[in-house]
């Protein structure tokens, strides 16, 4: 399993950090390795969760929050429920304090080549963007793979 996967991230910006990350041969969502790539601070450190803001943040979501598990796996099957639980007890205090009044939670689990995953230490996201109206549009997150169309002969 990929500790990172740079062919799954939008940005220069953050492909130049997984290749040094990769350089270093670390997992960064280790805690032991946490702080050195992550430049946002913590919001809350749980018991089997980290709590912080992403560092590159989807365009145009204007709450995009990291909750990223203290033990190292890949695949949300491989918790407690312990760890299941607190998964959203720590994060419901975080909504109630920043009023978010809608948004979606998404993980994504196992091999990077299936999930679009830059990281293949297991975490969640929080990403919330705005109300929909005049002069929106969708604020799309990644989750995977799909077989692309083929244009048909005319």
């Amino acid at each position: 399993m990929k500790k990172v996967n740079v062919k799954n991230t939008i940005s220069k910006k953050y492909a130049d950090v997984l290749r040094k990350i990769q350089k270093d041969e670390v997992c960064p969502f280790c805690e032991k390795h946490f702080l050195k790539y992550h430049t946002r601070p913590i919001i809350k450190n749980g018991r089997h969760w980290i709590l912080t803001e992403n560092f590159n943040p989807y365009e145009g979501a204007t709450h995009h929050l990291l909750v990223v598990s203290k033990k190292h796996v890949a695949h949300f099957g491989d918790l407690s429920p312990a760890a299941h639980a607190e998964l959203f007890s720590i994060l419901l205090p975080e909504l109630k304090r920043r009023q978010i009044k809608g948004g979606g939670l998404f993980m994504r689990f196992g091999d990077t080549d299936y999930n679009f995953s830059s990281v293949g230490h297991l975490h969640a996201q929080l990403l919330v963007g705005v109300k929909r109206g005049k002069g929106t549009e969708l604020l799309l997150a990644p989750l995977g793979f799909k077989i692309a169309k083929r244009r048909r002969r005319e």
